[in-house]
């Protein structure tokens, strides 16, 4: 059986391939307007499979280990590059325009991307600066990530100064940003405490930990080996703190930071 009889039996439509040693989508019987199927040919031996309705690689050939490794590797490129067209495409269309989620978080007059009722917060790679992905954040407050996102490494920075202080949320970055006003600083939000474990390693500076029930705030922030500092309060972030005691107290736990 030749390679296209092989792919065709799997439902993929294909009538020659393409022995390049690369990835190819292609349509498919069951779904002949999408590109479900996919298959690798180096002109000996390859792999095909249909997205829609197989679980595992159908193997043509020997030596294919190596294309199955590759496309795990090629897919997550493909959602990453879509999340990061979506996330321009969205950027793009937004306005600066203030925001209920902001006003709600303490920020009445603050402006940030909105398109609709959505406030965008762009995600960039911290060496390249490049637009990964973004988060959407909803007026009730529900945040979510454009799908195929590449959140480690990704940040949205407040501020130019010399100074990183490190937080995970937006609104977490904003009160410490009012907090530290006049100083030499740049606020980095992480989205999430893995990902701020792997930008401490890249920026150094001070991480301002969440309280959060869990524990994870506070082990990434001593594991970093950076000054680190939370609110008393166990479920607080920074912006809770602005919000219950105002911003002396926001600036009465910063001065706090500690290492270990």
């Amino acid at each position: 059986m030749s390679f296209v009889a092989h792919a065709q039996a799997h439902g993929l439509i294909i009538n020659h391939a393409i022995p390049d040693g690369r990835w190819h989508r292609v349509p498919t019987v069951d779904k002949p307007r999408k590109r479900n199927g996919a298959y690798i040919f180096d002109g000996n031996s390859g792999v095909v499979k249909n997205w829609a309705t197989m679980e595992s690689f159908a193997r043509y050939g020997e030596k294919v280990n190596q294309f199955i490794k590759y496309f795990d590797d090629s897919e997550e490129r493909i959602k990453h590059a879509r999340a990061a067209k979506q996330a321009q495409e969205l950027i793009n269309k937004a306005t600066m325009a203030t925001h209920p989620y902001l006003k709600a978080k303490g920020f009445p007059d603050a402006k940030g991307l909105v398109i609709g009722e959505e406030l965008i917060v762009p995600m960039r790679d911290i060496n390249t600066q490049r637009v990964v992905g973004a988060q959407r954040i909803q007026v009730s407050g529900e945040k979510r990530f454009i799908p195929g996102t590449r959140a480690k490494g990704a940040v949205f920075v407040l501020g130019r100064g010399r100074d990183p202080w490190l937080v995970e949320g937006y609104a977490t970055g904003l009160s410490v940003q009012a907090a530290l006003r006049f100083s030499d600083v740049r606020v980095v939000v992480c989205f999430s405490a893995g990902n701020l474990a792997h930008v401490a390693r890249i920026t150094g500076g001070r991480i301002v930990a969440d309280h959060d029930g869990s524990g994870t705030g506070q082990r990434v922030a001593k594991a970093s080996g950076l000054p680190w500092c939370m609110s008393p309060n166990l479920g607080d972030d920074a912006n809770d703190l602005h919000m219950r005691s105002g911003l002396g107290a926001v600036r009465s736990m910063l001065r706090e930071c500690v290492i270990g």
